[in-house]
């Protein structure tokens, strides 16, 4: 079949596309994020067949999941209808079936752990973007995270089960997924967020100094040490990251959707300008360095494009050359 043609029920038989939703071949998830982003039409019904797949269980191994997952496809191969005519209802009867070892499993894991682990020690996802792009996720309760690059998020192995708590070393913004009783938390450092029903940004990366949170919409509670302060809609929060030293202040939300689209523009835009935005967008630090006597502007519009073809038109047209040093991206006058 077509895979322009696949309903979640179709998804949900493709060996590769669980392989992709279980991160365990880098080739399949390597294929599935680039097919998706071609055809976003299908991007719906392939975040129904993923919900439900994890949905069988977080607390075993991916080997686990994927033998459970393998009993799924046979429970539905031998169904009497063909498999794109079975309900969505139908599968979920199936898949209760299936499921059940997985319950086993984590009832025997649970009920032979003496003490509960801590925080620290607690198995965890890690879940990556690239050195250039952008990543985007749903987690297991339906919220939607856009992981900015050189970030990682940690995701519990018990996420959505009593709690749900994230860990985030980088950037990213999260679109809140309401749930009762289950409070929303990101956590960096020495610095805890907290939301409910929130779209919001937290930023802190290795190299800066300061974190940020940028609230969107919603209301978010924003803990370090013993300061708490609580956002509201357009207020953004910048703090040390070892102490807590609060600032409020407003941003730009024509900004922030820009980023939230992947829609870059410059305009007539400096060194300075280039090196913040290009820092603000790809989560780098990054410094340009030009001749005294050759001042330089840019202009340009780049639509999800990853850093390496933003800096190839930043160098071409101004006669510059981008070196990595340690963890600083330079861009300075090509050498000779």
């Amino acid at each position: 079949m077509d895979l322009q043609q696949y309903k979640a029920e179709d998804f949900i038989l493709n060996d590769s596309f669980v392989r992709y939703c279980l991160r365990s071949n880098d080739t399949d998830v390597q294929f599935w994020e680039d097919w998706l982003e071609r055809y976003p039409h299908k991007q719906e019904e392939a975040a129904k067949a993923r919900e439900w797949l994890f949905r069988l269980g977080l607390r075993i191994t991916p080997e686990e999941k994927e033998a459970e997952f393998g009993k799924l496809k046979a429970a539905l191969a031998v169904a009497d209808t063909p498999v794109k005519k079975i309900s969505w209802k139908r599968i979920a009867r199936i898949a209760a079936a299936a499921v059940l070892p997985l319950a086993a499993v984590a009832w025997w894991l649970n009920s032979h752990r003496t003490v509960a682990p801590a925080v620290a020690n607690e198995s965890y996802t890690l879940l990556k973007a690239g050195d250039s792009v952008r990543r985007q996720v749903m987690l297991a309760d339906g919220s939607l995270v856009i992981l900015n690059a050189h970030s990682t998020l940690k995701v519990p192995a018990g996420f959505n089960e009593k709690q749900r708590n994230l860990v985030l070393e980088g950037e990213a913004l999260f679109e809140v997924a309401k749930a009762e009783g289950k409070p929303f938390v990101v956590s960096t450092g020495n610095l805890r967020v907290q939301a409910l029903g929130t779209a919001f940004k937290l930023r802190a990366y290795a190299y800066d100094q300061h974190a940020a949170i940028t609230l969107v919409e919603g209301k978010v509670r924003v803990a370090q040490e013993t300061a708490v302060a609580e956002l509201v809609p357009g207020e953004q929060l910048t703090t040390d990251k070892a102490h807590a030293r609060f600032v409020k202040n407003n941003f730009d939300p024509e900004r922030e959707k820009a980023w939230r689209s992947g829609r870059l523009v410059f305009h007539n835009a400096s060194p300075e300008e280039i090196a913040s935005t290009l820092g603000y967008w790809y989560g780098i630090n990054i410094k340009v360095i030009t001749r005294k006597n050759k001042p330089i502007r840019f202009n340009g519009v780049f639509n999800n494009k990853p850093l390496n073809e933003v800096l190839a038109a930043v160098c071409f047209v101004n006669g510059l050359e981008s070196v990595t040093k340690n963890d600083t991206l330079f861009v300075q006058p090509i050498s000779k």
